[in-house]
């Protein structure tokens, strides 16, 4: 395969991973609501459905990374960045631009996950203290 196609492969498969992002991002902003409304079912149900989008963006990482590994004729020290610097201008900037949109997405899910997860241990912390189910692990002594 050409190096032109493997950059036509990379670009798609990152265009792939924005649109797996922004569905992840629709997904956890729905289970912060469902968690607002202690909706468990639901809950249940989205966590399977991120759980999917995760592992297809796990299977796009790893395809990515085969892609720059044969861009850059090697299997470590891969980076975005190394591959970026190889590339003419204008391949780098239309490159550049679609990975940089790409890390943007993947900070703004990290954020929402972080979220959701405090929002979700806090309610967890707060029903085994209303059920007299808290266990002293660091009380006082």
């Amino acid at each position: 395969m050409s190096s032109a196609q493997l950059l036509i492969d990379l670009l798609g498969g990152m265009h792939a991973d924005r649109r797996s992002y922004t569905q992840l991002q629709a997904l956890l902003e729905e289970q912060f609501q469902a968690a607002l409304r202690h909706q468990a079912e639901p809950l249940m149900k989205l966590a399977e459905r991120i759980g999917a989008v995760v592992d297809t963006l796990n299977s796009q990482r790893l395809t990515r990374r085969q892609l720059v590994a044969r861009l850059l004729g090697r299997d470590q020290d891969l980076s975005m960045p190394a591959l970026l610097q190889r590339l003419p201008q204008a391949s780098s900037a239309v490159l550049g631009q679609t990975w940089s949109a790409l890390e943007q997405q993947v900070r703004d899910c990290k954020a929402l996950n972080a979220r959701n997860c405090e929002l979700i241990v806090q309610q967890q912390a707060l029903m085994q203290r209303l059920l007299g189910m808290e266990q002293d692990t660091y009380a006082e002594l």
